[in-house]
Order: C-alpha cells, then structure tokens, then sequence
C-alpha cells in the first residue's frame, strides 16, 4: 500500500447523505457580498446556470455547507477517538524516547517540551515532575504543540530542525506522521480523504431559511443587554444534503478511522458549524453508495462515456443532484439503470453499498 501520493493504489469515491436534525449555521463571515435580512447571514455558493437551449446564463447563491467545515468537524473526532482508545507514553517511555537522541537533540526536545508544559498547566517546575503532564499519544498528534505536532521536514531545511524529525522516529511515529495526520495531511503534506462541499437537492428550490432572533446577555445580572438585540440565519432541522468524499490510498484500518468521525456526526455527538453548545449543528449522515475506482479507467476515454450516462436514456439521477454543483464524473457514478445498476465504465468501477 502507498502511503503517500506518487502513486495511486486505491482509489473510492463515496457518496453521503446529510440531514439537519436541528438548526445549523455555517455564517458569511465578514465582508460577505450576499444581501440578506438578518444581521448575521449564513454562507452561500454563487451558482451560475446556464439554459440548456444555449442564451445568456443567470446566477444565484445558493445555501451550502463548506466542505472545510465537514472536513474539520471529521478530523477532530477522529483525532479524540483515537486518543479515548489508547493511553499516553509513561515517563519512563519518554525518558527512554529522549535518551535515543544525541545530548543537543535531547536539550531542543526537553526544553521545548517543558515550556509547553508550563504554559498549559500554569505551572513552573523546578525538577522533572513536568514529565507527568506531558501526554504524547503516538498515533495522534498534538497540532497545538511545537514538538509534537506532525511536520514534513525537508531535505534543504537547516540541522536546526533535524531535532523533529529524530524525536518522531524515536516515539516510534516516523516521519510519514500519525495516524490522523497520514489520512487528513499536516504542515507540508495534503491529505488523502477530500471532503467536497454538501449541497442541497435540486428539488428543494429554494430551501426555507429561519431567522431566529437572539438577545446578549448580560453576565452579571443576568438580563438582556440594551440595545443588543441581532437575527441570524440558520438552516431548519430536516433539510437534505449531499456531499462526495474521494479516499486515495487509504487502507482497511484507516478507512474505519475515517468512519469514525462520521459516526459521530450521526449519532449527534459532534456537530456542525456555529452555536454548537447550544444544540445547533446536529445531523444524521447515511453512505449511499461507495464506487471503487479501477487504475486501468486513466487508460480509457471515459469522457464520452460520461456524456452518455448523463444525457441518455439507460441511466438516471436517481437522487436529483443539481448537476449544476458536482463534477460530471461523479454525478455520473450517481446515476442508476432500471435494474438500479450504476454504470462501471467497462469494468474500471465496482460499487458497494456497505460500510467495510
């Protein structure tokens, strides 16, 4: 198996069905060009469509959810379910992970280290207590950390930093990073998984978008703060989504890693987007299908062959993507026969429906 991207040894493509279990909110951010009611819109995709007789297109924005924000949420409950199923290394474990580096190596790890320590705990320590709340987990990172953070250290980079890349070899994560890191990328290297933006059925029209009005509350007394009264946009519970994941050179156990973190989007233990903490953000996400791609399809001329599955008459969307949001490829790896069979663009493409 390939570990990284010169070569592709598997490739899937999956589709995932999202419905909103309650309000969701993915804002505009500042300086958003897009004209809303509330003082506080949610993000939009600009579309542009064109007639299918040919003319002059028209454009409209369109509610989304970035798959920037999937991507996030994902990575970071795989990353705490990772940590839930393993313990950190013991101090004598560190101590013997140090004692594998030469003394200067050793003093950049330690003093880094400790000042990590002190700043996170608010402590200062005189002798190596610090050692006890130092947690290094070897198959997750700590993206927060200086030291153990995952980086792809090149070859023109100065001995300075070669003390990184021996403290990774030496706590026996190498230098290809941890497990979480190896499936979503780190400083220097992308990742594996790409996670595409989901977009709302084409039959939806123009889904319905709740203005909730809130109030800040005063902290000390308790009341409504004067004059602090806003609306916010959000997405009401039941809306359908649809978003496409390619997963290239993932293995059995790193596919179930992924697995993980949408798992906990649909047992509603993570959420999406803003006011989390408020129930906002709660989904049920469903694979529909996953299309197992075949290394010989990048010998065939498969453009054509999309074309046909597309504007013919064998096959059909039977879920209405708009076909105005996704890639043609993908949509036509959507498309199913009478019998329910997609198409396998001769024999380079096999589809299973279930969760390995």
């Amino acid at each position: 198996m390939t570990f990284g991207h010169e070569r592709i040894d598997s490739l899937e493509i999956r589709l995932y069905k999202l419905t909103t279990k309650s309000h969701l909110r993915v804002g505009a951010g500042e300086g958003s060009v897009d004209i809303s009611a509330a003082d506080n819109p949610i993000i939009r995709a600009l579309v542009y469509e064109v007639p299918k007789g040919g003319g002059e297109g028209e454009s409209k924005r369109v509610p989304y959810i970035p798959g920037s924000s999937l991507h996030g949420v994902i990575r970071s409950w795989v990353e705490k379910a990772l940590r839930s199923g393993a313990e950190p290394l013991t101090v004598e474990e560190l101590k013997a992970s140090l004692a594998k580096l030469g003394e200067t190596d050793e003093k950049q790890v330690r003093t880094r280290a400790k000042a990590e320590v002190e700043l996170f705990t608010g402590k200062e320590y005189k002798d190596e207590k610090w050692f006890e709340d130092w947690k290094v987990y070897v198959d997750v990172c700590d993206p927060m950390s200086e030291v153990d953070r995952c980086e792809r250290i090149s070859a023109r980079e100065v001995e300075t930093r070669r003390w990184k890349e021996k403290w990774q070899n030496a706590i026996g994560r190498g230098t290809r990073g941890c497990k979480v890191c190896r499936i979503f990328g780190y400083t220097g290297q992308r990742g594996r998984v790409k996670i595409m933006p989901a977009f709302p059925l084409k039959t939806e029209g123009v889904i319905p978008i709740d203005i909730i009005t809130r109030v800040a509350i005063n902290r000390l007394t308790g009341a409504a703060e004067e004059g602090k009264l806003f609306d916010m946009e959000a997405i009401p519970p039941g809306v359908d989504f649809y978003f496409f994941t390619v997963l290239e050179n993932l293995n059995k156990e790193e596919k179930q890693d992924f697995e993980m973190g949408i798992r906990a989007l649909s047992l509603q233990l993570a959420a999406v987007g803003a006011h989390s903490t408020i129930g906002f953000g709660m989904v049920e996400v469903e694979r529909q299908f996953t299309a197992k791609i075949n290394k010989a399809i990048f010998r065939e001329k498969v453009e054509d062959k999309v074309g046909e599955v597309l504007v013919g008459k064998e096959y059909r969307l039977k879920i209405p993507l708009d076909q105005t949001r996704y890639p043609r490829f993908f949509l036509a790896l959507a498309s199913e026969d009478n019998n329910g069979q997609h198409p396998n663009f001769d024999g380079t493409v096999a589809y299973d429906a279930e969760t390995e």
